[in-house]
């Protein structure tokens, strides 16, 4: 991938998994407080994407794109979007570049010589033409259906793409409200009023690998650590249970029978769990839907960081 700026070449051996755990950290809490940083990392990554389809990577970045970037299943979900997209946008582009005017003339053509093969004396070629016509008009209505498919496909592909804005743009809100909340828990430690319960809500999906993680303070007077895990609208079971572990798999804890509440911001589950069983560092949560005792489906990966 051709050099840029050095932050931008940061950003992508951060994306590829090539910095050091220090160098890493500094990312993730900038990218946490710096809103055009963060749109940095989302440019860089959809750069790195394209460069990848167009094999412009070197071949060490195209290893690290492969083993670190795409083990994630929303970045993979990302790139086969990117390659549909750009099928599409291809064929569009070949369809519309046919001289229509030449395409024309030879139908006109190819008609009249067909009509005046049917006027022929043999009745039996007459028979024949008219079973080629009925031939032709069949491809010429199939070719009409594989068209009206392909504009189906890009106002799917297009609808797509606004969701995806939409989720992003709710990603955005919440990191927002999580860094007014971080301040007003700031603002309550500067005062002198110890915090009972430290609070975090996880946003459903894209979390589980986007640029920046939510992060969470824990005061060394804080006793309990809520975390407002939201549920998808698709997502519907009587019972929920969620699976916290640390960035390097280690189990923390297990809670069962969990159960949805409502809220302004929809639906969530409330997962407590005592302060002192989370050190810090980064963790990610598992959310899985219960429909019978034992029939678990993994919903969403939610990945936080915790600082104390």
């Amino acid at each position: 991938m051709e050099d840029g700026s050095v932050e931008e070449a940061v950003v992508v051996r951060y994306l590829l998994g090539d910095l050091p755990e220090e160098a890493l950290i500094q990312v993730e809490d900038r990218a946490f407080h710096d809103p055009e940083y963060l749109h940095l990392i989302e440019a860089v990554e959809a750069d790195l994407i394209d460069a990848y389809m167009r094999n412009q990577l070197q071949p060490e970045e195209r290893r690290q794109f492969e083993s670190r970037f795409l083990t994630s299943a929303e970045r993979r979900k990302k790139l086969e979007f990117a390659q549909a997209w750009s099928r599409v946008a291809d064929e569009a582009k070949t369809a519309a570049q046919q001289p229509r005017a030449a395409s024309d003339t030879e139908a006109r053509r190819w008609w009249r010589e067909l009509f005046a093969f049917l006027r022929g004396p043999a009745p039996a070629f007459r028979f024949a033409g008219a079973a080629i016509a009925v031939l032709l008009i069949g491809v010429l209505c199939w070719q009409a259906l594989e068209s009206s498919k392909l504009r189906n496909r890009v106002h799917e592909l297009e609808a797509e793409r606004s969701n995806q804005q939409q989720r992003e743009q709710a990603l955005k809100s919440n990191l927002a409200a999580e860094r007014g909340r971080l301040d007003e828990l700031t603002s309550q430690m500067q005062r002198g009023l110890p915090p009972i319960a430290a609070s975090l809500t996880l946003m459903p999906g894209s979390l589980r690998d986007a640029s920046v993680r939510p992060e969470i303070l824990i005061a060394p007077s804080t006793q309990i650590v809520r975390l407002e895990i939201q549920i998808e609208p698709k997502d519907n079971y009587p019972q929920y249970r969620a699976e916290l572990r640390t960035q390097r798999g280690e189990q923390v804890l297990t809670r069962n029978n969990l159960r949805e509440q409502r809220g302004s911001a929809g639906r969530f589950v409330v997962l407590e769990i005592p302060s002192n069983a989370v050190d810090s560092g980064q963790y990610e949560l598992t959310l899985q839907g219960k429909a019978a005792p034992e029939q678990l489906e993994d919903l969403a990966y939610y990945r936080f960081s915790v600082r104390r």
